[in-house]
């Protein structure tokens, strides 16, 4: 059975009257527009409840005919699409550089062999074979001399020649003070040598050529000493040990025989430094000794030669001059001599 829509709940009413069908239809509309303004509110947006129509587009929801977002398996395609474009990038970016890497070592490796070739020829071309020496001799190393040390032997390639070790060689000779070997491409070797110059002879154990520095760079051999004069007194194991003391005893020396030969003087045959600087001359034609003391030699030398002024010839008689007198105050300097022959001592004193 049939129940109407509206009115469930109320009682079965009495047929209604025939009315017009217009008016019935009309009446409901024009109630319900009263009533309208009194219940009609605007109705709360709500989602999710089919049928109704929100009056505002919720933020974020797509525009009407707007096309729906890829997702899914289409969106995964999408992804490893890119994914493998940038594999293929990093692929190609790493081919290249691979690339450059072979040809780098490719080049090198040209190079390498290019030079590898120029050493070869020039260290086997005949056009650089050591033909020539320009030397300037020295008087303890001539140029035989110098061609046994350097042993070069005919056909040695130049560039093959190792001047160092061979600046060392000419340099281990005693008498050479400095050497240098050098190059003059194609075929010419340039070597000079520095001499040390010897200033006297040292005694000390035995003989050595000491130079003006007071260094000992050989041992005395027959002939080399010519007219240098021996510088004595130096203890042997204190040269040996290298101790200050002999340094100081050989610098003092040297010293005074500088401050004698300022002058013209008699020629010296020793110079004696005893153990606290004190210095002794020995002349070498009469052996006449001068006792110069500690002090300053210059002025004690001057006192020597104005003795030889006032004696004239007998200076030559002296025996022992006592140079280092320390005059008193006021009073002028004074030197004490005495003579090989007592008569000429007796005359010296004589005339006072």
């Amino acid at each position: 059975m049939g129940l109407p829509f509206f009115n469930k709940n109320r009682a079965p009413a009495a047929a209604p009257r025939k009315q017009n069908r217009r008016v019935q239809q009309v009446k409901p509309r024009a109630a319900a527009q009263q009533a309208a303004p009194a219940v009609m509110r605007k109705p709360a947006v709500t989602t999710g409840r089919a049928g109704v129509r929100g009056n505002k587009r919720v933020a974020g929801a797509p525009r009407a005919g707007a096309k729906p977002a890829i997702a899914g398996p289409r969106g995964g395609l999408k992804a490893a699409l890119t994914g493998a474009l940038a594999a293929g990038s990093r692929g190609r970016r790493a081919f290249g550089l691979l690339g450059r890497l072979a040809v780098a070592v490719a080049l090198a490796w040209g190079v390498l062999l290019a030079v590898q070739a120029g050493y070869q020829y020039v260290t086997t071309s005949a056009r650089f074979e050591a033909r020539s020496l320009v030397f300037e001799p020295t008087p303890h190393v001539p140029v035989d001399r110098l061609q046994a040390l350097m042993g070069i032997e005919p056909g040695t390639n130049i560039l093959a020649v190792d001047t160092d070790a061979l600046r060392a060689k000419i340099a281990d000779e005693p008498w050479v003070k400095a050497a240098t070997v050098e190059r003059s491409l194609p075929d010419t070797l340039v070597v000079d040598v520095k001499e040390h110059q010897a200033a006297a002879v040292l005694s000390s154990g035995y003989f050595y050529l000491i130079d003006a520095d007071g260094v000992p760079f050989k041992r005395l051999d027959e002939g080399e000493r010519g007219e240098l004069p021996v510088i004595s007194g130096v203890d042997r194991e204190q040269l040996v040990r290298g101790d200050a003391r002999a340094t100081t005893a050989i610098r003092r020396g040297l010293e005074v025989l500088a401050a004698y030969q300022e002058a013209p003087r008699p020629r010296l045959s020793e110079i004696h430094v005893d153990d606290g600087g004190a210095v002794s001359l020995y002349t070498a034609k009469s052996g006449a000794a001068l006792r110069l003391g500690r002090g300053a030699p210059r002025e004690r030398l001057e006192r020597f030669d104005a003795l030889r002024a006032a004696l004239g010839e007998r200076a030559e008689k002296l025996a022992v001059v006592h140079l280092d007198l320390e005059a008193s105050p006021g009073a002028p300097a004074r030197v004490v001599a005495s003579f090989f022959d007592p008569a000429d001592e007796a005359a010296v004193l004589s005339r006072g």
